[in-house]
């Protein structure tokens, strides 16, 4: 089994997204002599914010087509809006760009049928927010904040800031929604901060499952499945209104699709605790579903919209983890792999000519972070670089993703073979979205000591598996002297 027939897995209808890619360029060639002609240019001299300051004009010239709303994203009178009981990954809707493939944020809230929500992310745009949800329903708001605190700033509105290891270089950044309706909720989780920026002009992922009412509330979390049980216990770590955690129990979480995995500000000490959080979570995970083989070691393809220090050592780290090994096994660190050269990752992120060229241009790539200084490090791995393309032409990515692609077996006919597995979320790829394992001086039990909140979701990869990417694949390596897009910020 190869990377294509994985990529065929993954993109089972990459070809009619595709086709209607095709038929968008063609309009966007109609729409470029058009907007050519209004500003008195050739084609040739438009530039990409020429491009970009057309689209976002509310009188556009006569000349320009109009696609129309994609019926599928619409309410229908009869069934009403899509619920997805089966669980579903979607890329964002990014302006410019009309697909029923690609989900807007007010059709993800469904603000007229919404009764109750609770929402997280580590930017949270109040004005849009209060646009999006309605002022009579209770909204639980957690958002990065120096210190704990928790504040009702309106009769119906609750503000949380979770607490902080060390506030001053951890960050609370998971994208979680609970949306409640009359007979069913919602849990979404994803990348994108809670403003109309990331909704709007940037790529972004999210994971949704609705699930139904249970006929009898459970008694206690104790009771509930695994995937509700685990945003339970974030959401007491976040010091989260008990009533919030208490409304999980209405709800049947049985056919619940994805495993979570969570990152926590923290240090998690002894056998039990670590294993909950970070990337030793990643770890449990990928056992659960039966995609460790010492015989079948995966490749890794990590994007990510940030990054740190990343060097060798680290990477063997996280790699251990991608494999499913137990990061400490009876009481010894595990090795997996021989530590020579680099693991098999590669690490998908924008070089700079990608970020200059892109709609928006360098003041679109706010939140696309890599100091220079770690750039320039001689031990930071540039030979596994990958270049960040979006199928949509031009746009910034702030999407997280993995895919880990398991080499044939030897029995590679196999009906319905595991070929891997997907993450989305908000984990970047840095040491304090994942965490550093290391033994405690005192008890000598492993440890997982982490910066940031995260959160994200894990999902096998079968031949029948549909999850579109974010990015363009294969994603090509960075061009001789080519640099990555550096700025410097940390998130």
């Amino acid at each position: 089994m190869d990377d294509h027939h994985l990529s065929r897995a993954i993109h089972s209808s990459l070809e009619d997204f595709k086709r209607g890619i095709e038929e968008h360029e063609r309009e966007q060639e109609e729409l470029k002599m058009a907007i050519a002609a209004s500003l008195g240019k050739s084609v040739d001299q438009l530039t990409a914010r020429d491009l970009l300051n057309a689209t976002m004009d509310e009188n556009p010239p006569s000349k320009r087509k109009h696609s129309p709303e994609p019926t599928e994203s619409l309410p229908n009178k009869k069934t009403g809006p899509p619920r997805y009981w089966d669980g579903v990954v979607k890329l964002t809707h990014v302006s410019g760009f009309p697909s029923s493939s690609f989900i807007k944020f007010e059709d993800i809230v469904q603000k007229s049928m919404l009764k109750k929500a609770a929402i997280t992310a580590f930017v949270c745009s109040m004005d849009w927010i209060e646009e999006h949800f309605p002022e009579d329903i209770n909204l639980c708001i957690v958002t990065h904040g120096q210190l704990a605190t928790r504040v009702q700033f309106a009769p119906n509105r609750v503000l949380i800031h979770p607490p902080m290891k060390e506030p001053k270089y951890g960050v609370f950044h998971p994208k979680l929604m609970l949306l409640f309706y009359d007979s069913s909720m919602r849990v979404v989780i994803g990348s994108a901060n809670l403003e109309r920026y990331d909704y709007n002009d940037l790529e972004n992922v999210v994971f949704i499952q609705d699930f139904p009412q249970n006929t009898k509330p459970l008694e206690s979390v104790s009771e509930l499945p695994e995937f509700a049980k685990y945003i339970a216990d974030l959401l007491d770590q976040m010091h989260v209104p008990k009533s919030v955690k208490e409304e999980l129990l209405k709800y049947d979480f049985s056919k619940a699709k994805a495993r979570i995995v969570a990152s926590v500000s923290g240090v998690f000490e002894g056998e039990e605790n670590y294993r909950k959080y970070g990337h030793a979570r990643l770890a449990q995970i990928i056992k659960e579903i039966g995609a460790f083989d010492p015989a079948r070691l995966p490749k890794i393809e990590m994007q990510t919209s940030s990054l740190g220090s990343l060097n060798a050592s680290y990477l063997h780290e996280l790699y251990v983890s991608f494999c499913g090994i137990d990061p400490y096994e009876n009481g010894a660190r595990s090795r997996g792999r021989k530590k020579e050269g680099l693991p098999p990752i590669e690490i998908i992120y924008p070089t700079r000519d990608t970020v200059e060229m892109s709609r928006l241009g360098p003041s679109g790539a706010g939140t696309i972070c890599l100091s220079s200084k770690s750039w320039q490090k001689a031990t930071f791995p540039k030979q596994i670089m990958r270049d960040a393309v979006s199928y949509r032409e031009g746009t910034l990515m702030h999407s997280k993703f993995i895919i880990a692609s398991l080499p044939p077996s030897s029995n590679s006919k196999k009906e319905n073979e595991l070929l891997g597995w997907v993450y989305c979320g908000s984990h970047n790829a840095t040491l304090s979205a994942w965490g550093k394992l290391s033994i405690a001086r005192e008890s000598k039990e492993p440890k997982m000591n982490m910066n940031n909140w995260e959160l994200g979701i894990v999902l096998p990869i079968y031949d029948s598996t549909e999850i579109p990417s974010p990015f363009r694949r294969p994603a090509p390596p960075y061009k001789p002297g080519q640099d990555a897009w550096t700025q410097d910020m940390e998130w």
